[in-house]
């Protein structure tokens, strides 16, 4: 015997395989082995796949990737469905901001996996429809409510027996009696208790009952504490509880629901994808590669502005940016295609173009795609072609109806190399995915035309609540992915005669002017007594693996019907859904999937088709027919082979000794791999930006390193370690208290009479320092010495923990530095209990809800930045008995305080905060 050591270098690693050969064949035994490992276990040239459907989650918020992700992360950990609603809420308030309606071709966004991914504008009527998406996934029962100023919505998780209001819009909900969330019947009906004195009254529930993260105190004047603007909107409980005693209307007839969209992350090699906390154009070191002369590249319009500059939000957009450079000098490139007919890849080609037709003298073309996750806004093209003779043809076009239409966008008219630059947007933005076709002639004899590189810069908008991000400590971070296969996303504006840009072929077909409206059909029949029909096509330049339909129809007569149909050939179709009865929801969704053996096999092209049937009400509002498409193609990818994925994290952690800003890269090889990064600080960090690329696809030059940016993992000792309180009865209401200094006249408000923080009336997040709607929930005192508060209960009481509650409008006046907290039964001998600092409102209560303006950028420059407005939990180790409790409060170093309210409470329960998402699985 023989042994032979055979060492092939791969491009990754080095592997030294041994192999036994008997000795009078080991020569013929080295040629075989060698022939056979150069063939399967390292190949010449490194493979070009991509990677399909990622979904890159964190433990501090949802997996936001489909509608299914995103229902399990938020409620599949929790065990009531009371609590699982809640969650529901909870991060459809957390996803949106309260402004005007998002919209694309003219129809609102009310798809929850589209909106919360790109745009989360919106008003009441959207994010109560999409709250109701969600309850519908879990299994319960959901209905719109209309409120005579106002849109809100209920579900019910016993089948109808039992009604909950959730208002995710104004971020309220509350309970009644027995604990349970109120329904809109509840509120509008009387109810009597102790903060009524036992007399009747309509809006009981609303006042006194509000979900303590929803309220800044109980009371008709009291505020909405998380809504857009509580003070400067007057979002107050007397306002709220009257859009429910003067009545409201349930909407039997429609449903509300939409769904279908996913948010499609792929990777190919020489793409990466970066998305930034920020609006990208403020970005500095990106302005002079981006060449950004116009904003409106940067953003889908609201109302014709720039969504963070519509009612002043600031906080909503950020932005994507997807860099896609195929290397045409490796002939592997071609699995960086989504089509092509008669290309070939010429590496190193001296004599022409590195892409060009295989065939001269016939046509010839190369199409690349862009999915990029979230909506586009613009596209840089940048092109390096190559024409030779008079007679060669370059051109290029894009597509963002899935190849069904297409705009030439540039033909070259010269001679010889010459560069491409393109700016485009109204041809591809507004969409989530696009194609770009580079169609080539060349001269019968010669070959001259074609590429000889391609960079596609293509800007996203996205919202940046809903991004990934790190909180303070440590953070689970996880990349996994769905079935490996391309998905062709094809959703169609059909009103005002739109339909007719993609539509395949139609009969007698009426098109409304204004669209999808949930009580009316956009597309339905224009005759009568003959079956009309309107079809569609969407072709696959791979074989097709599923499809799904997601059809609203609507039929409002027994004497009417809609049938719904398939084909995968475009002369067999088969329905799948007919309604033809009149009974509601009149906007009923279908979702129809197709997989496995229900697909022919080698079908790359898949039909939709509608069919409308009316005796009489044809081209009026009454007509059956179709309110929306939505078709989703997945087929074939190229080379399915998972490639190792790098995802970096770039944030800023703001420590005491000043911020400091790191990087994590991870090395991904297989999917379902979960890892930590840790952060430090005494807040959570300022995230920057996240990018996701294959391994060998970075941009720049720079070589990945893998791990933290300076080398040092800070380790989880900043992780927090969230409760929630339950405070029992405040035994300092009403009750009266001692300065040891006078408050400021010159701020305008005072402490007048010495008596407004006791007073029950806490301040809401608010800039208002004077205004009378201020005045009494509120008081400044100016810089300078520390301010001592002693409060006197009456008399000796158990107490077991106290708030305190202030305000920082602006950076005059802000939360003290620190508040030391002392009792005494004969107010001279005093007990320390603990002290309050500053910082501690970066950790609240594991039920806290922000203010939509809490990181706002406009306060960034504030010593507690967006959060103007907070109740300082403070817990003793055990019940202490006292009847004087004293606060001194020291400011910050040259600045003033502003206090709301000191309470002392006679019971506390603490309990720990439920995960605030689901984890993930081992």
């Amino acid at each position: 015997m023989c042994t032979c050591s055979i060492t092939i270098i791969g491009y990754d690693s080095v592997d030294v395989i041994r192999a036994s050969l008997v000795k009078d064949s080991c020569v013929f035994g080295k040629l075989i082995l060698l022939v056979f490992l150069l063939n399967t276990v390292c190949p010449a040239k490194q493979a070009h796949a991509g990677v399909y459907n990622l979904h890159l989650a964190t433990d501090n918020v949802p997996d936001y990737t489909n509608l299914e992700s995103f229902v399990h992360s938020t409620t599949s950990h929790l065990d009531t469905p009371q609590d699982k609603c809640i969650a529901v809420w909870r991060w459809g308030r957390r996803s949106r901001r309260q402004t005007s309606n998002s919209m694309e071709d003219g129809r609102l966004i009310q798809d929850p996996i589209l909106h919360y991914n790109s745009y989360g504008t919106m008003n009441c009527g959207i994010i109560s429809a999409l709250n109701m998406v969600s309850w519908v996934e879990l299994g319960y029962k959901a209905r719109y409510i209309q409120l005579g100023d106002h849109t809100v919505s209920e579900v019910s998780w016993d089948d109808g027996d039992s009604w909950h209001l959730f208002d995710s819009s104004m971020s309220f909900f509350c309970y009644n009696d027995d604990g349970v969330v109120a329904g809109c019947q509840e509120i509008k009906d009387a109810h009597a208790g102790k903060f009524t004195g036992g007399v009747n009254e309509p809006g009981y529930y609303y006042y006194y009952h509000g979900a303590p993260q929803c309220i800044s105190h109980r009371g008709k004047d009291g505020w909405r504490y998380c809504s857009d603007n509580p003070v400067g909107y007057s979002r107050t409980l007397a306002n709220g509880a009257s859009s429910y005693t003067g009545g409201f209307s349930v909407d039997k007839y429609t449903l509300h629901v939409r769904r279908g969209h996913r948010c499609i992350l792929n990777l190919h090699p020489g793409q990466s994808y970066t998305r930034y906390w920020k609006p990208l154009e403020q970005l500095a070191e990106y302005n002079s590669d981006l060449n950004v002369d116009d904003k409106a590249d940067f953003y889908r319009p609201l109302k014709g502005k720039d969504p963070d500059e519509q009612h002043n939000l600031h906080n909503i957009r950020g932005n994507g940016l997807w860099l896609f450079e195929p290397d045409f000098a490796n002939a592997d490139c071609r699995d960086a295609f989504y089509d092509s007919e008669n290309i070939e890849v010429y590496p190193n080609n001296a004599q022409g173009p590195a892409l060009g037709p295989k065939r001269q003298g016939e046509s010839a073309f190369v199409v690349f795609k862009v999915s990029a996750a979230n909506v586009i806004t613009s596209m840089l093209l940048e092109a390096g072609v190559v024409r030779t003779q008079p007679d060669d043809i370059v051109r290029i076009s894009v597509s963002r109806t899935a190849g069904i239409t297409w705009t030439r966008v540039w033909e070259s008219g010269q001679i010889g190399s010459h560069p491409v630059r393109l700016k485009l947007r109204d041809e591809v933005a507004g969409v989530t995915e696009c194609l770009v076709k580079v169609e080539m002639l060349a001269h019968p004899t010669k070959t001259g035309a074609g590429l000889d590189r391609l960079k596609l810069t293509t800007i996203t908008q996205l919202n940046r609540r809903t991004l990934p991000k790190l909180t303070l400590g440590s953070n689970k971070v996880r990349l996994s992915a769905d079935r490996q296969t391309e998905t062709i996303i094809f959703w169609p504006a059909l009103h005002a005669d739109q339909y007719k840009t993609t539509v395949f072929s139609e009969k007698n077909i009426y098109c409304d002017e204004k669209p999808d409206g949930m009580y009316k059909a956009t597309l339905g029949p224009a005759r009568n007594d003959e079956p009309c029909e309107v079809t569609w096509r969407a072709t696959a330049p791979t074989d097709i693996v599923g499809v799904t339909y997601g059809v609203v129809a609507t039929n409002r007569s027994p004497n009417h019907w809609v049938s719904l149909q398939y084909s995968f050939d475009g002369r067999e179709f088969r329905e799948f859904y007919r309604k033809d009865d009149g009974d509601s929801p009149f906007d009923k969704q279908v979702l129809q999937t197709y997989a496995g053996g229900q697909i022919p096999s080698g079908a790359r092209q898949a039909f939709f088709r509608g069919v409308f049937f009316c005796k009489g009400g044809a081209a009026t509002y009454g007509m059956p027919g179709i309110q929306d498409i939505l078709m989703q193609i997945k087929h074939q990818p190229r080379n399915a082979q998972f490639q190792p994925v790098e995802i970096t994290y770039n944030w800023t952690e703001h420590r005491t000794s000043g911020d400091v800003t790191r990087t994590h890269t991870e090395l991904v090889s297989s999917p379902g791999h979960t890892y930590t990064i840790n952060t430090a600080g005494f807040r959570d960090p300022t995230m920057n930006w996240v990018r996701m690329n294959l391994k060998g696809s970075r941009p720049g030059s720079k070589r990945s390193v893998y791990g933290y940016s300076d080398g040092a993992d800070v380790g989880d000792a900043c992780e927090p370690t969230p409760v929630i309180y339950t405070w029992g009865n405040n035994l300092a209401s009403g009750r009266a208290y001692t300065s040891s200094r006078p408050s400021s006249g010159a701020s305008r408000n005072p402490d007048t009479g010495g008596c407004e923080l006791t007073n029950g009336k806490i301040i809401a997040p608010t800039d208002y320092t004077s205004s009378k709607i201020v005045k009494a929930a509120t008081a400044f005192w100016s810089a300078g010495d520390p301010l001592v508060l002693v409060v006197d209960l009456g008399k000796k009481q158990s107490i077991e923990g106290v708030r305190v509650s202030s305000h920082q409008p602006n950076d005059k006046f802000c939360h003290p530095r620190q508040v030391d907290v002392a009792l005494s039964v004969d107010g001279r001998r005093w007990r320390e209990c603990g002290r309050i600092e500053h910082n501690d409102l970066w950790q609240p209560p594991g039920d806290y809800e922000p203010w939509e303006h809490d990181d706002d950028p406009k306060y960034n420059d504030l010593p507690a930045a967006g959060r103007l407005a907070y109740s300082y939990p403070l817990v003793f180790e055990e019940p202490l008995a006292c009847r004087y409790v004293r606060f001194v409060c020291v400011p910050l170093e040259g600045r003033g305080m502003g206090l709301s309210e000191l309470q002392v409470f006679d019971e506390v329960k603490v309990r720990p905060a439920p995960a605030i998402v689901a984890a993930f699985p081992r």
